[in-house]
């Protein structure tokens, strides 16, 4: 009988037990630890990028206003021309409210007249008043009304003719006021 020897068993590689609880509580917390750092770091990228486009505008801003300051400095001419339009925009800023009540307030006592147009000039404080009335009495009661009104004063009458409207006689007229300040 033939005895042969035993087959060596040559494994080197230890056996792997399954990992413990302690294992898988180390794997948890890396996981939340790794997502936290993900979310902080894009929350982080949104604020320096919002921080960034605040810094690209306040740069503009500032460049333009140091170029317009400049430009101010150095034009005499355009420093004279914006003290001109400031002036005139400071003419031109009246009280419209006013003016529309008194007109208003007058074309409900005199149902005999008409008012076509309201053209005002408020820099030279001029309003010119076109319309048509029943009869030059009609005409002349309105024009002595603007002795009672706040914003209007010294009505003249520049032009008015007699014209025919469906087969009725009307005067068509053109008032100038002075328009006062409120």
């Amino acid at each position: 009988m033939s005895r042969r020897p035993a087959v060596p068993e040559i494994d080197f590689v230890a056996r792997r037990r399954a990992p413990g609880w302690l294992g898988w509580l180390a794997l948890a917390l890396g996981c939340a630890a790794a997502a936290f750092a993900a979310e902080r770091y894009d929350t982080l990228g949104g604020q320096v990028e919002a921080q960034r486009a605040d810094n690209r505008r306040a740069a503009r801003a500032a460049e333009q206003a140091r170029v317009l300051a400049r430009r101010d400095q150095e034009d005499a001419g355009l420093r004279t021309r914006l003290d001109v339009a400031r002036t005139l925009s400071l003419q031109m800023a009246r009280d419209w409210q006013p003016l529309f009540a008194d007109l208003e307030a007058l074309a409900g006592k005199h149902a005999d007249v008409a008012l076509l147009s309201v053209e005002p000039d408020a820099a030279r404080g001029l309003l010119r008043v076109t319309g048509e009335a029943k009869d030059l009495n009609a005409l002349f009661a309105y024009a002595e009304s603007f002795a009672d009104a706040s914003s209007l004063a010294a009505p003249r009458i520049e032009v008015f003719e007699f014209k025919q409207r469906e087969g009725m006689q009307v005067v068509a007229f053109s008032l100038r006021l002075n328009w006062r300040r409120a």
